[in-house]
């Protein structure tokens, strides 16, 4: 009898002995530490956070291809709304260039040929547009074009003026070094049709003129367009090149 009480009695106090072990205590805090929020988690998600209309993650990637000023660029900030980066009221309309939308906005981070430290930088799909009342007119589209400016200000067509056209020079890259390149409009004084011009030099088409940044914007004289060239490195001065303006062609033609 006395060796089944004894049995009884060590049963009990090995069960009491299981309840009080720390194992219930423990599953609970399990739990707890994986539904807790891990702070370094919460850093992560909050440095990735993006304000509407203008994007500014602590890392940017370009969506647009490589270009000359690239590597000499730190990506800022992204706009995903259309900008006027250039606009002039002509006598019958109005010549804009404007993004379509997606435009990624930077500076230089180092000095260069193509601008100063610090100069801000635009890359976009522009569209020159000539506007007429409610009419806009596409002229030219312009994919994927970077250039930095000293400062974010509209930029200007410049006009020359001939006989029968008034001619407007948009050129967004304002140096290079040498010689920089103006994409030219027509507006036709006698229909009042707007349309880009393209260059013919030397038997060749180019849908840009280059001129020197340092001597005299190009201008007209006696109906022709006198343009200094750019002159390359230890190059000897070329003088000056005169264009007529052929309306019906929709061109300038070196002479």
């Amino acid at each position: 009898m006395n060796t089944k009480v004894l049995f009884s009695a060590s049963l009990l106090w090995f069960g009491l002995l299981l309840g009080c072990t720390p194992q219930a205590a423990v599953e609970p805090d399990r739990a707890t530490d994986l539904s807790a929020p891990n702070p370094t988690d919460q850093a992560i998600h909050k440095k990735d956070e993006v304000s509407p209309g203008m994007e500014t993650p602590s890392k940017l990637t370009s969506q647009f291809p490589k270009s000359i000023l690239t590597a000499s660029t730190e990506l800022d900030s992204v706009k995903d709304t259309p900008s006027v980066r250039a606009e002039t009221v002509t006598e019958q309309g109005t010549l804009v260039m404007m993004s379509n939308g997606w435009e990624e906005l930077g500076h230089l981070v180092v000095p260069s040929n193509y601008g100063r430290e610090g100069d801000k930088t635009f890359q976009s799909d522009y569209s020159v547009i000539y506007r007429q009342g409610k009419e806009n007119r596409l002229l030219l589209e312009l994919p994927a074009l970077m250039f930095a400016r000293p400062d974010d200000k509209k930029l200007s067509f410049e006009r020359v003026r001939f006989k029968d056209a008034d001619v407007y020079v948009l050129t967004p890259q304002y140096k290079t070094g040498h010689g920089v390149e103006g994409y030219l409009f027509a507006v036709d004084q006698r229909s009042g049709e707007a349309f880009p011009l393209q260059i013919v030099s030397n038997g060749h088409m180019f849908h840009t003129l280059v001129y020197s940044e340092n001597n005299p914007f190009p201008h007209v004289e006696n109906d022709k367009l006198i343009v200094y060239p750019p002159v390359g490195a230890g190059g000897d001065p070329i003088g000056k090149i005169q264009y007529r303006l052929d309306l019906d062609k929709k061109r300038l033609v070196s002479e």
